[in-house]
């Protein structure tokens, strides 16, 4: 799933390969929005809800004279990050301790999805963006998956709406981003990219593709984490087996709407 799992901080490598998809789909750029554009005037990154650190890592490295502040509400795995990088503990549910307007760029992902009151984050983090800086957010629609997927994956997905309904989230936030960002009314340039990953790796496009088969096993890794957190909450390791199966088959249809979306808040006159 996301840093806000239970499964985090234990699950570095499922998080650095899913990062490595989305590299590999953006042709190694850190994701859609144009901020190359912005050198040399890019100076501070923050990444919210960072996970693994592996979006930062990168940010440090194609932009070695940035500053970039990685925050999530579990530590780093023990390894060597950037000089360009620090790390900080930080609950995204509460009010962050950063200054209005102090970063160049806002980035999350896969982390609305899993938290009370996601509009409320998202308008928190939008107030860190420096006027003409972006903020990016990337999250999915799981309504889409569960929809597209056989019975054993419906069965799965259902379950897990049921779990992050219980906490209070929107499992269908990757599609109401645009819409939140917009309401704001302090960006412009709204951009969304809607990428529909094929979990059977089966569709027209490589790239697309790959990045759906990266999806497909970082969900098979988490849900086998999950099912030992919430098998008493009827997530079961039957239930989990059955769905991991269906997506092995050769025929499997199943597809996600993901959604990428970047917007450049508006310069003061």
């Amino acid at each position: 799933m996301s840093s806000e799992s239970p499964a985090h901080p234990h699950d570095e490598a499922r998080l650095d390969a899913m990062h490595l998809a989305y590299t590999e789909y953006f042709e190694g750029k850190l994701g859609p929005a144009p901020l190359e554009e912005m050198r040399p005037n890019l100076t501070k990154i923050l990444d919210l809800g960072c996970g693994s650190g592996a979006w930062a890592v990168q940010a440090a490295a194609q932009f070695p004279d940035a500053e970039i502040l990685a925050v999530d509400r579990a530590k780093l795995p023990d390894r060597t990050f950037p000089s360009n990088m620090k790390f900080q503990i930080a609950d995204l549910t509460k009010e962050l301790e950063f200054d209005v307007g102090s970063f160049d760029v806002v980035h999350t992902r896969n982390v609305l999805l899993h938290v009370l009151n996601a509009p409320d984050i998202l308008l928190r983090a939008s107030r860190l963006v420096k006027p003409g800086g972006f903020l990016i957010i990337e999250e999915p629609d799981l309504v889409s998956f569960a929809e597209t997927g056989g019975p054993a994956t419906r069965a799965f997905m259902n379950k897990i709406k049921e779990l992050l309904a219980g906490i209070g989230a929107d499992v269908q936030i990757g599609s109401k981003v645009e819409g939140l960002i917009q309401a704001l009314g302090e960006f412009e340039d709204v951009n969304v990219k809607m990428a529909a990953l094929p979990l059977g790796g089966n569709g027209p496009d490589e790239a697309l593709n790959n990045l759906g088969l990266g999806m497909k096993q970082s969900i098979k890794t988490a849900s086998e984490n999950l099912a030992k957190v919430y098998s008493d909450k009827g997530l079961t390791v039957e239930m989990t087996r059955a769905y991991n199966e269906e997506q092995e088959r050769p025929d499997n249809k199943a597809a996600m709407d993901y959604y990428f979306v970047w917007a450049r808040r508006r310069a003061t006159a």
